[in-house]
């Protein structure tokens, strides 16, 4: 599976689709799809099929009473065997400990200042935001978004940060060209906020010039990761600045040290905002010169808080999971349920969205079952049949499928069911055909690449390209998400439809995530006779 840095990708694409067709109904989706590929080391073998040949399924033109079940089934077929690792949850355990509110990771309240209450917390942030609203110090107002964005507390102040971005945009820039810590900052946050920005050159100058200065080459190192194509000057400065840190690590103190080692490691552009804000909380904490009590006491309030609801969420997946019985059904795929919801929680963390967080999650893991079917398990002619079934998308298909695609099937489409169901309810939309599609779509492009193994069939890169940005998944993700996010417009059938169109935004988001997705499991896919990637075409090349 990917990390879920590539799911700002998919997050960017939302944001420019907004700027299109839905204006105010893309904006709060924040961070980072997911990839769902990585594979253990195969290690190819037969065994005897799971399903019992004898277990046989109606068709829709036969009375029951015609069903027979022989006895002297032909033999099973050859299953091939990845040799997954079981999962290492125990699922009655995790949601015994979850139901008892587990606190593990949770921030030590009597380590970060007096006892307030989460409210009057949350109002004295909003009273400093607003102070330096009102000012003209850009640098104070650009260092204390910044702190309250690492935190991970702005979603509480959205309006008001908005407004103190849009003050520092309007004005001319008035950090001096000396001050390239500002300089840096200014541009990272102001391009992160999709304001038009750039940096201006001539401050990169003094820094290289042998500069020692921490701080501007952090800032600016951070900056760089957020450069457009044809910045060439950006490109160059993620090296240089790179290089200078590294160089002056061992004359730093131990807590900037610390800060600097955590940013060469996964520049801030990269990083899962959840892991990041619990890691900036500690780190913020031992600064005790610089640190501010208020900002601090209510960050790890609220990390508490919103991972209390987190939790709650697992529990029910974790029983879903269960009642699912798919880890049973089909022993030979991936159990991913956590790491699945984990990658759902870098996409969309904030507590109002849980609904779009938990559906994520459920089809992330169907889809891991159903890469595992076409890619290990399933024969040909049991790929086939399953594709149509999607294809019809009926409630108890006519296929006559085996018992680990039948149960795969059924939960496949109740899950979105309950989707389409819960979208109609808000929005007055149905969005069965298109999630319907979404998944037909993905089958598909699986189905495709189980018959270039099959047949040997080496495609051209245009082939695997053009395939690889459905099988990526991430356009039935994104079906499955969209509708779910709390938006204060309703959605209509036009925006619905414009998402299932796959316009060209969609594609090349996808796309750039199926080759993220081949760089990071290559060498895990060279073990399998029937992957194909991108590095497969670059070596034969």
């Amino acid at each position: 599976m990917l990390l879920v840095t590539e799911a700002s990708i998919l997050v960017a694409t939302l944001k420019q689709q907004t700027n299109t067709c839905l204006t105010n109904q893309f904006c709060q989706a924040k961070q980072k799809l997911p990839r769902f590929a990585a594979r253990s080391t195969m290690a190819w073998q037969l065994q005897p099929t799971m399903a019992t040949t004898s277990t046989c399924f109606r068709t829709s033109t036969l009375p029951a009473a015609t069903v027979r079940c022989s006895s002297s089934s032909p033999p099973p077929p050859p299953r091939r065997s990845a040799n997954y690792a079981p999962s290492s949850w125990d699922y009655d355990s995790l949601m015994l400990s979850l139901n008892n509110r587990g606190h593990a990771n949770h921030v030590r309240l009597d380590q970060v200042g007096p006892a307030w209450t989460f409210d009057k917390l949350k109002a004295g942030v909003g009273e400093r935001l607003a102070a330096v609203r009102g000012g003209d110090n850009q640098a104070a107002k650009l260092s204390l978004v910044d702190m309250v964005q690492r935190l991970g507390i702005a979603y509480h102040f959205e309006e008001d940060i908005e407004c103190i971005l849009s003050s520092v945009h309007r004005k001319p820039h008035q950090c001096s060209c000396d001050d390239v810590a500002s300089t840096a900052l200014r541009f990272r946050l102001l391009r992160e906020s999709g304001f038009p920005v750039f940096f201006p050159e001539e401050s990169l100058e003094n820094l290289k010039h042998g500069s020692d200065d921490v701080k501007a080459l952090l800032s600016l190192y951070e900056a760089s990761y957020l450069a457009f194509g044809g910045e060439e000057t950006l490109d160059e400065t993620t090296a240089f600045s790179t290089n200078a840190l590294r160089e002056l690590l061992p004359s730093m103190d131990p807590h900037l040290r610390r800060g600097v080692v955590h940013a060469l490691d996964l520049p801030l552009h990269r990083r899962s905002t959840r892991l990041e804000a619990r890691w900036f909380i500690d780190h913020y904490a031992r600064d005790l010169s610089n640190s501010d009590p208020l900002l601090l006491r209510f960050a790890a309030m609220d990390f508490n808080n919103v991972q209390s609801v987190h939790q709650q969420e697992l529990a029910r997946l974790a029983r879903w999971w269960k009642e699912t019985a798919l880890g049973e059904k089909l022993g030979f795929a991936r159990d991913r349920l956590m790491e699945c919801f984990h990658y759902a929680n870098g996409i969309v963390w904030e507590p109002n969205h849980g609904d779009c967080r938990e559906v994520l999650a459920k089809v992330a893991n169907l889809i891991v079952h159903m890469d595992d079917v076409y890619d290990v398990y399933g024969t040909l002619d049991e790929l086939v049949l399953f594709t149509d079934a999607i294809g019809r998308w009926e409630e108890s298909p006519s296929e006559m499928l085996p018992e680990y695609m039948q149960a795969l099937y059924s939960v496949m489409y109740n899950t979105s069911g309950e989707v389409a169901k819960s979208v109609t309810k808000q929005h007055g939309c149905d969005t069965r055909s298109l999630l319907q599609k979404a998944w037909h779509d993905m089958a598909k492009s699986f189905l495709v690449e189980a018959k270039w193994h099959h047949g040997n069939h080496r495609p051209t890169l245009h082939e695997y390209l053009e395939n690889g940005s459905v099988s990526s998944s991430a356009p039935l993700l994104l079906q499955h998400a969209f509708p779910l996010l709390s938006m204060e417009e309703k959605l209509t059938s036009d925006s619905l439809g414009k998402v299932g169109s796959y316009p060209r935004l969609v594609q090349s988001a996808s796309l750039i995530l199926r080759l993220c997705n081949d760089s990071a499991t290559h060498s895990v896919r060279t073990a399998n006779l029937f992957s194909f990637s991108l590095l497969m075409f670059h070596r034969q090349n």
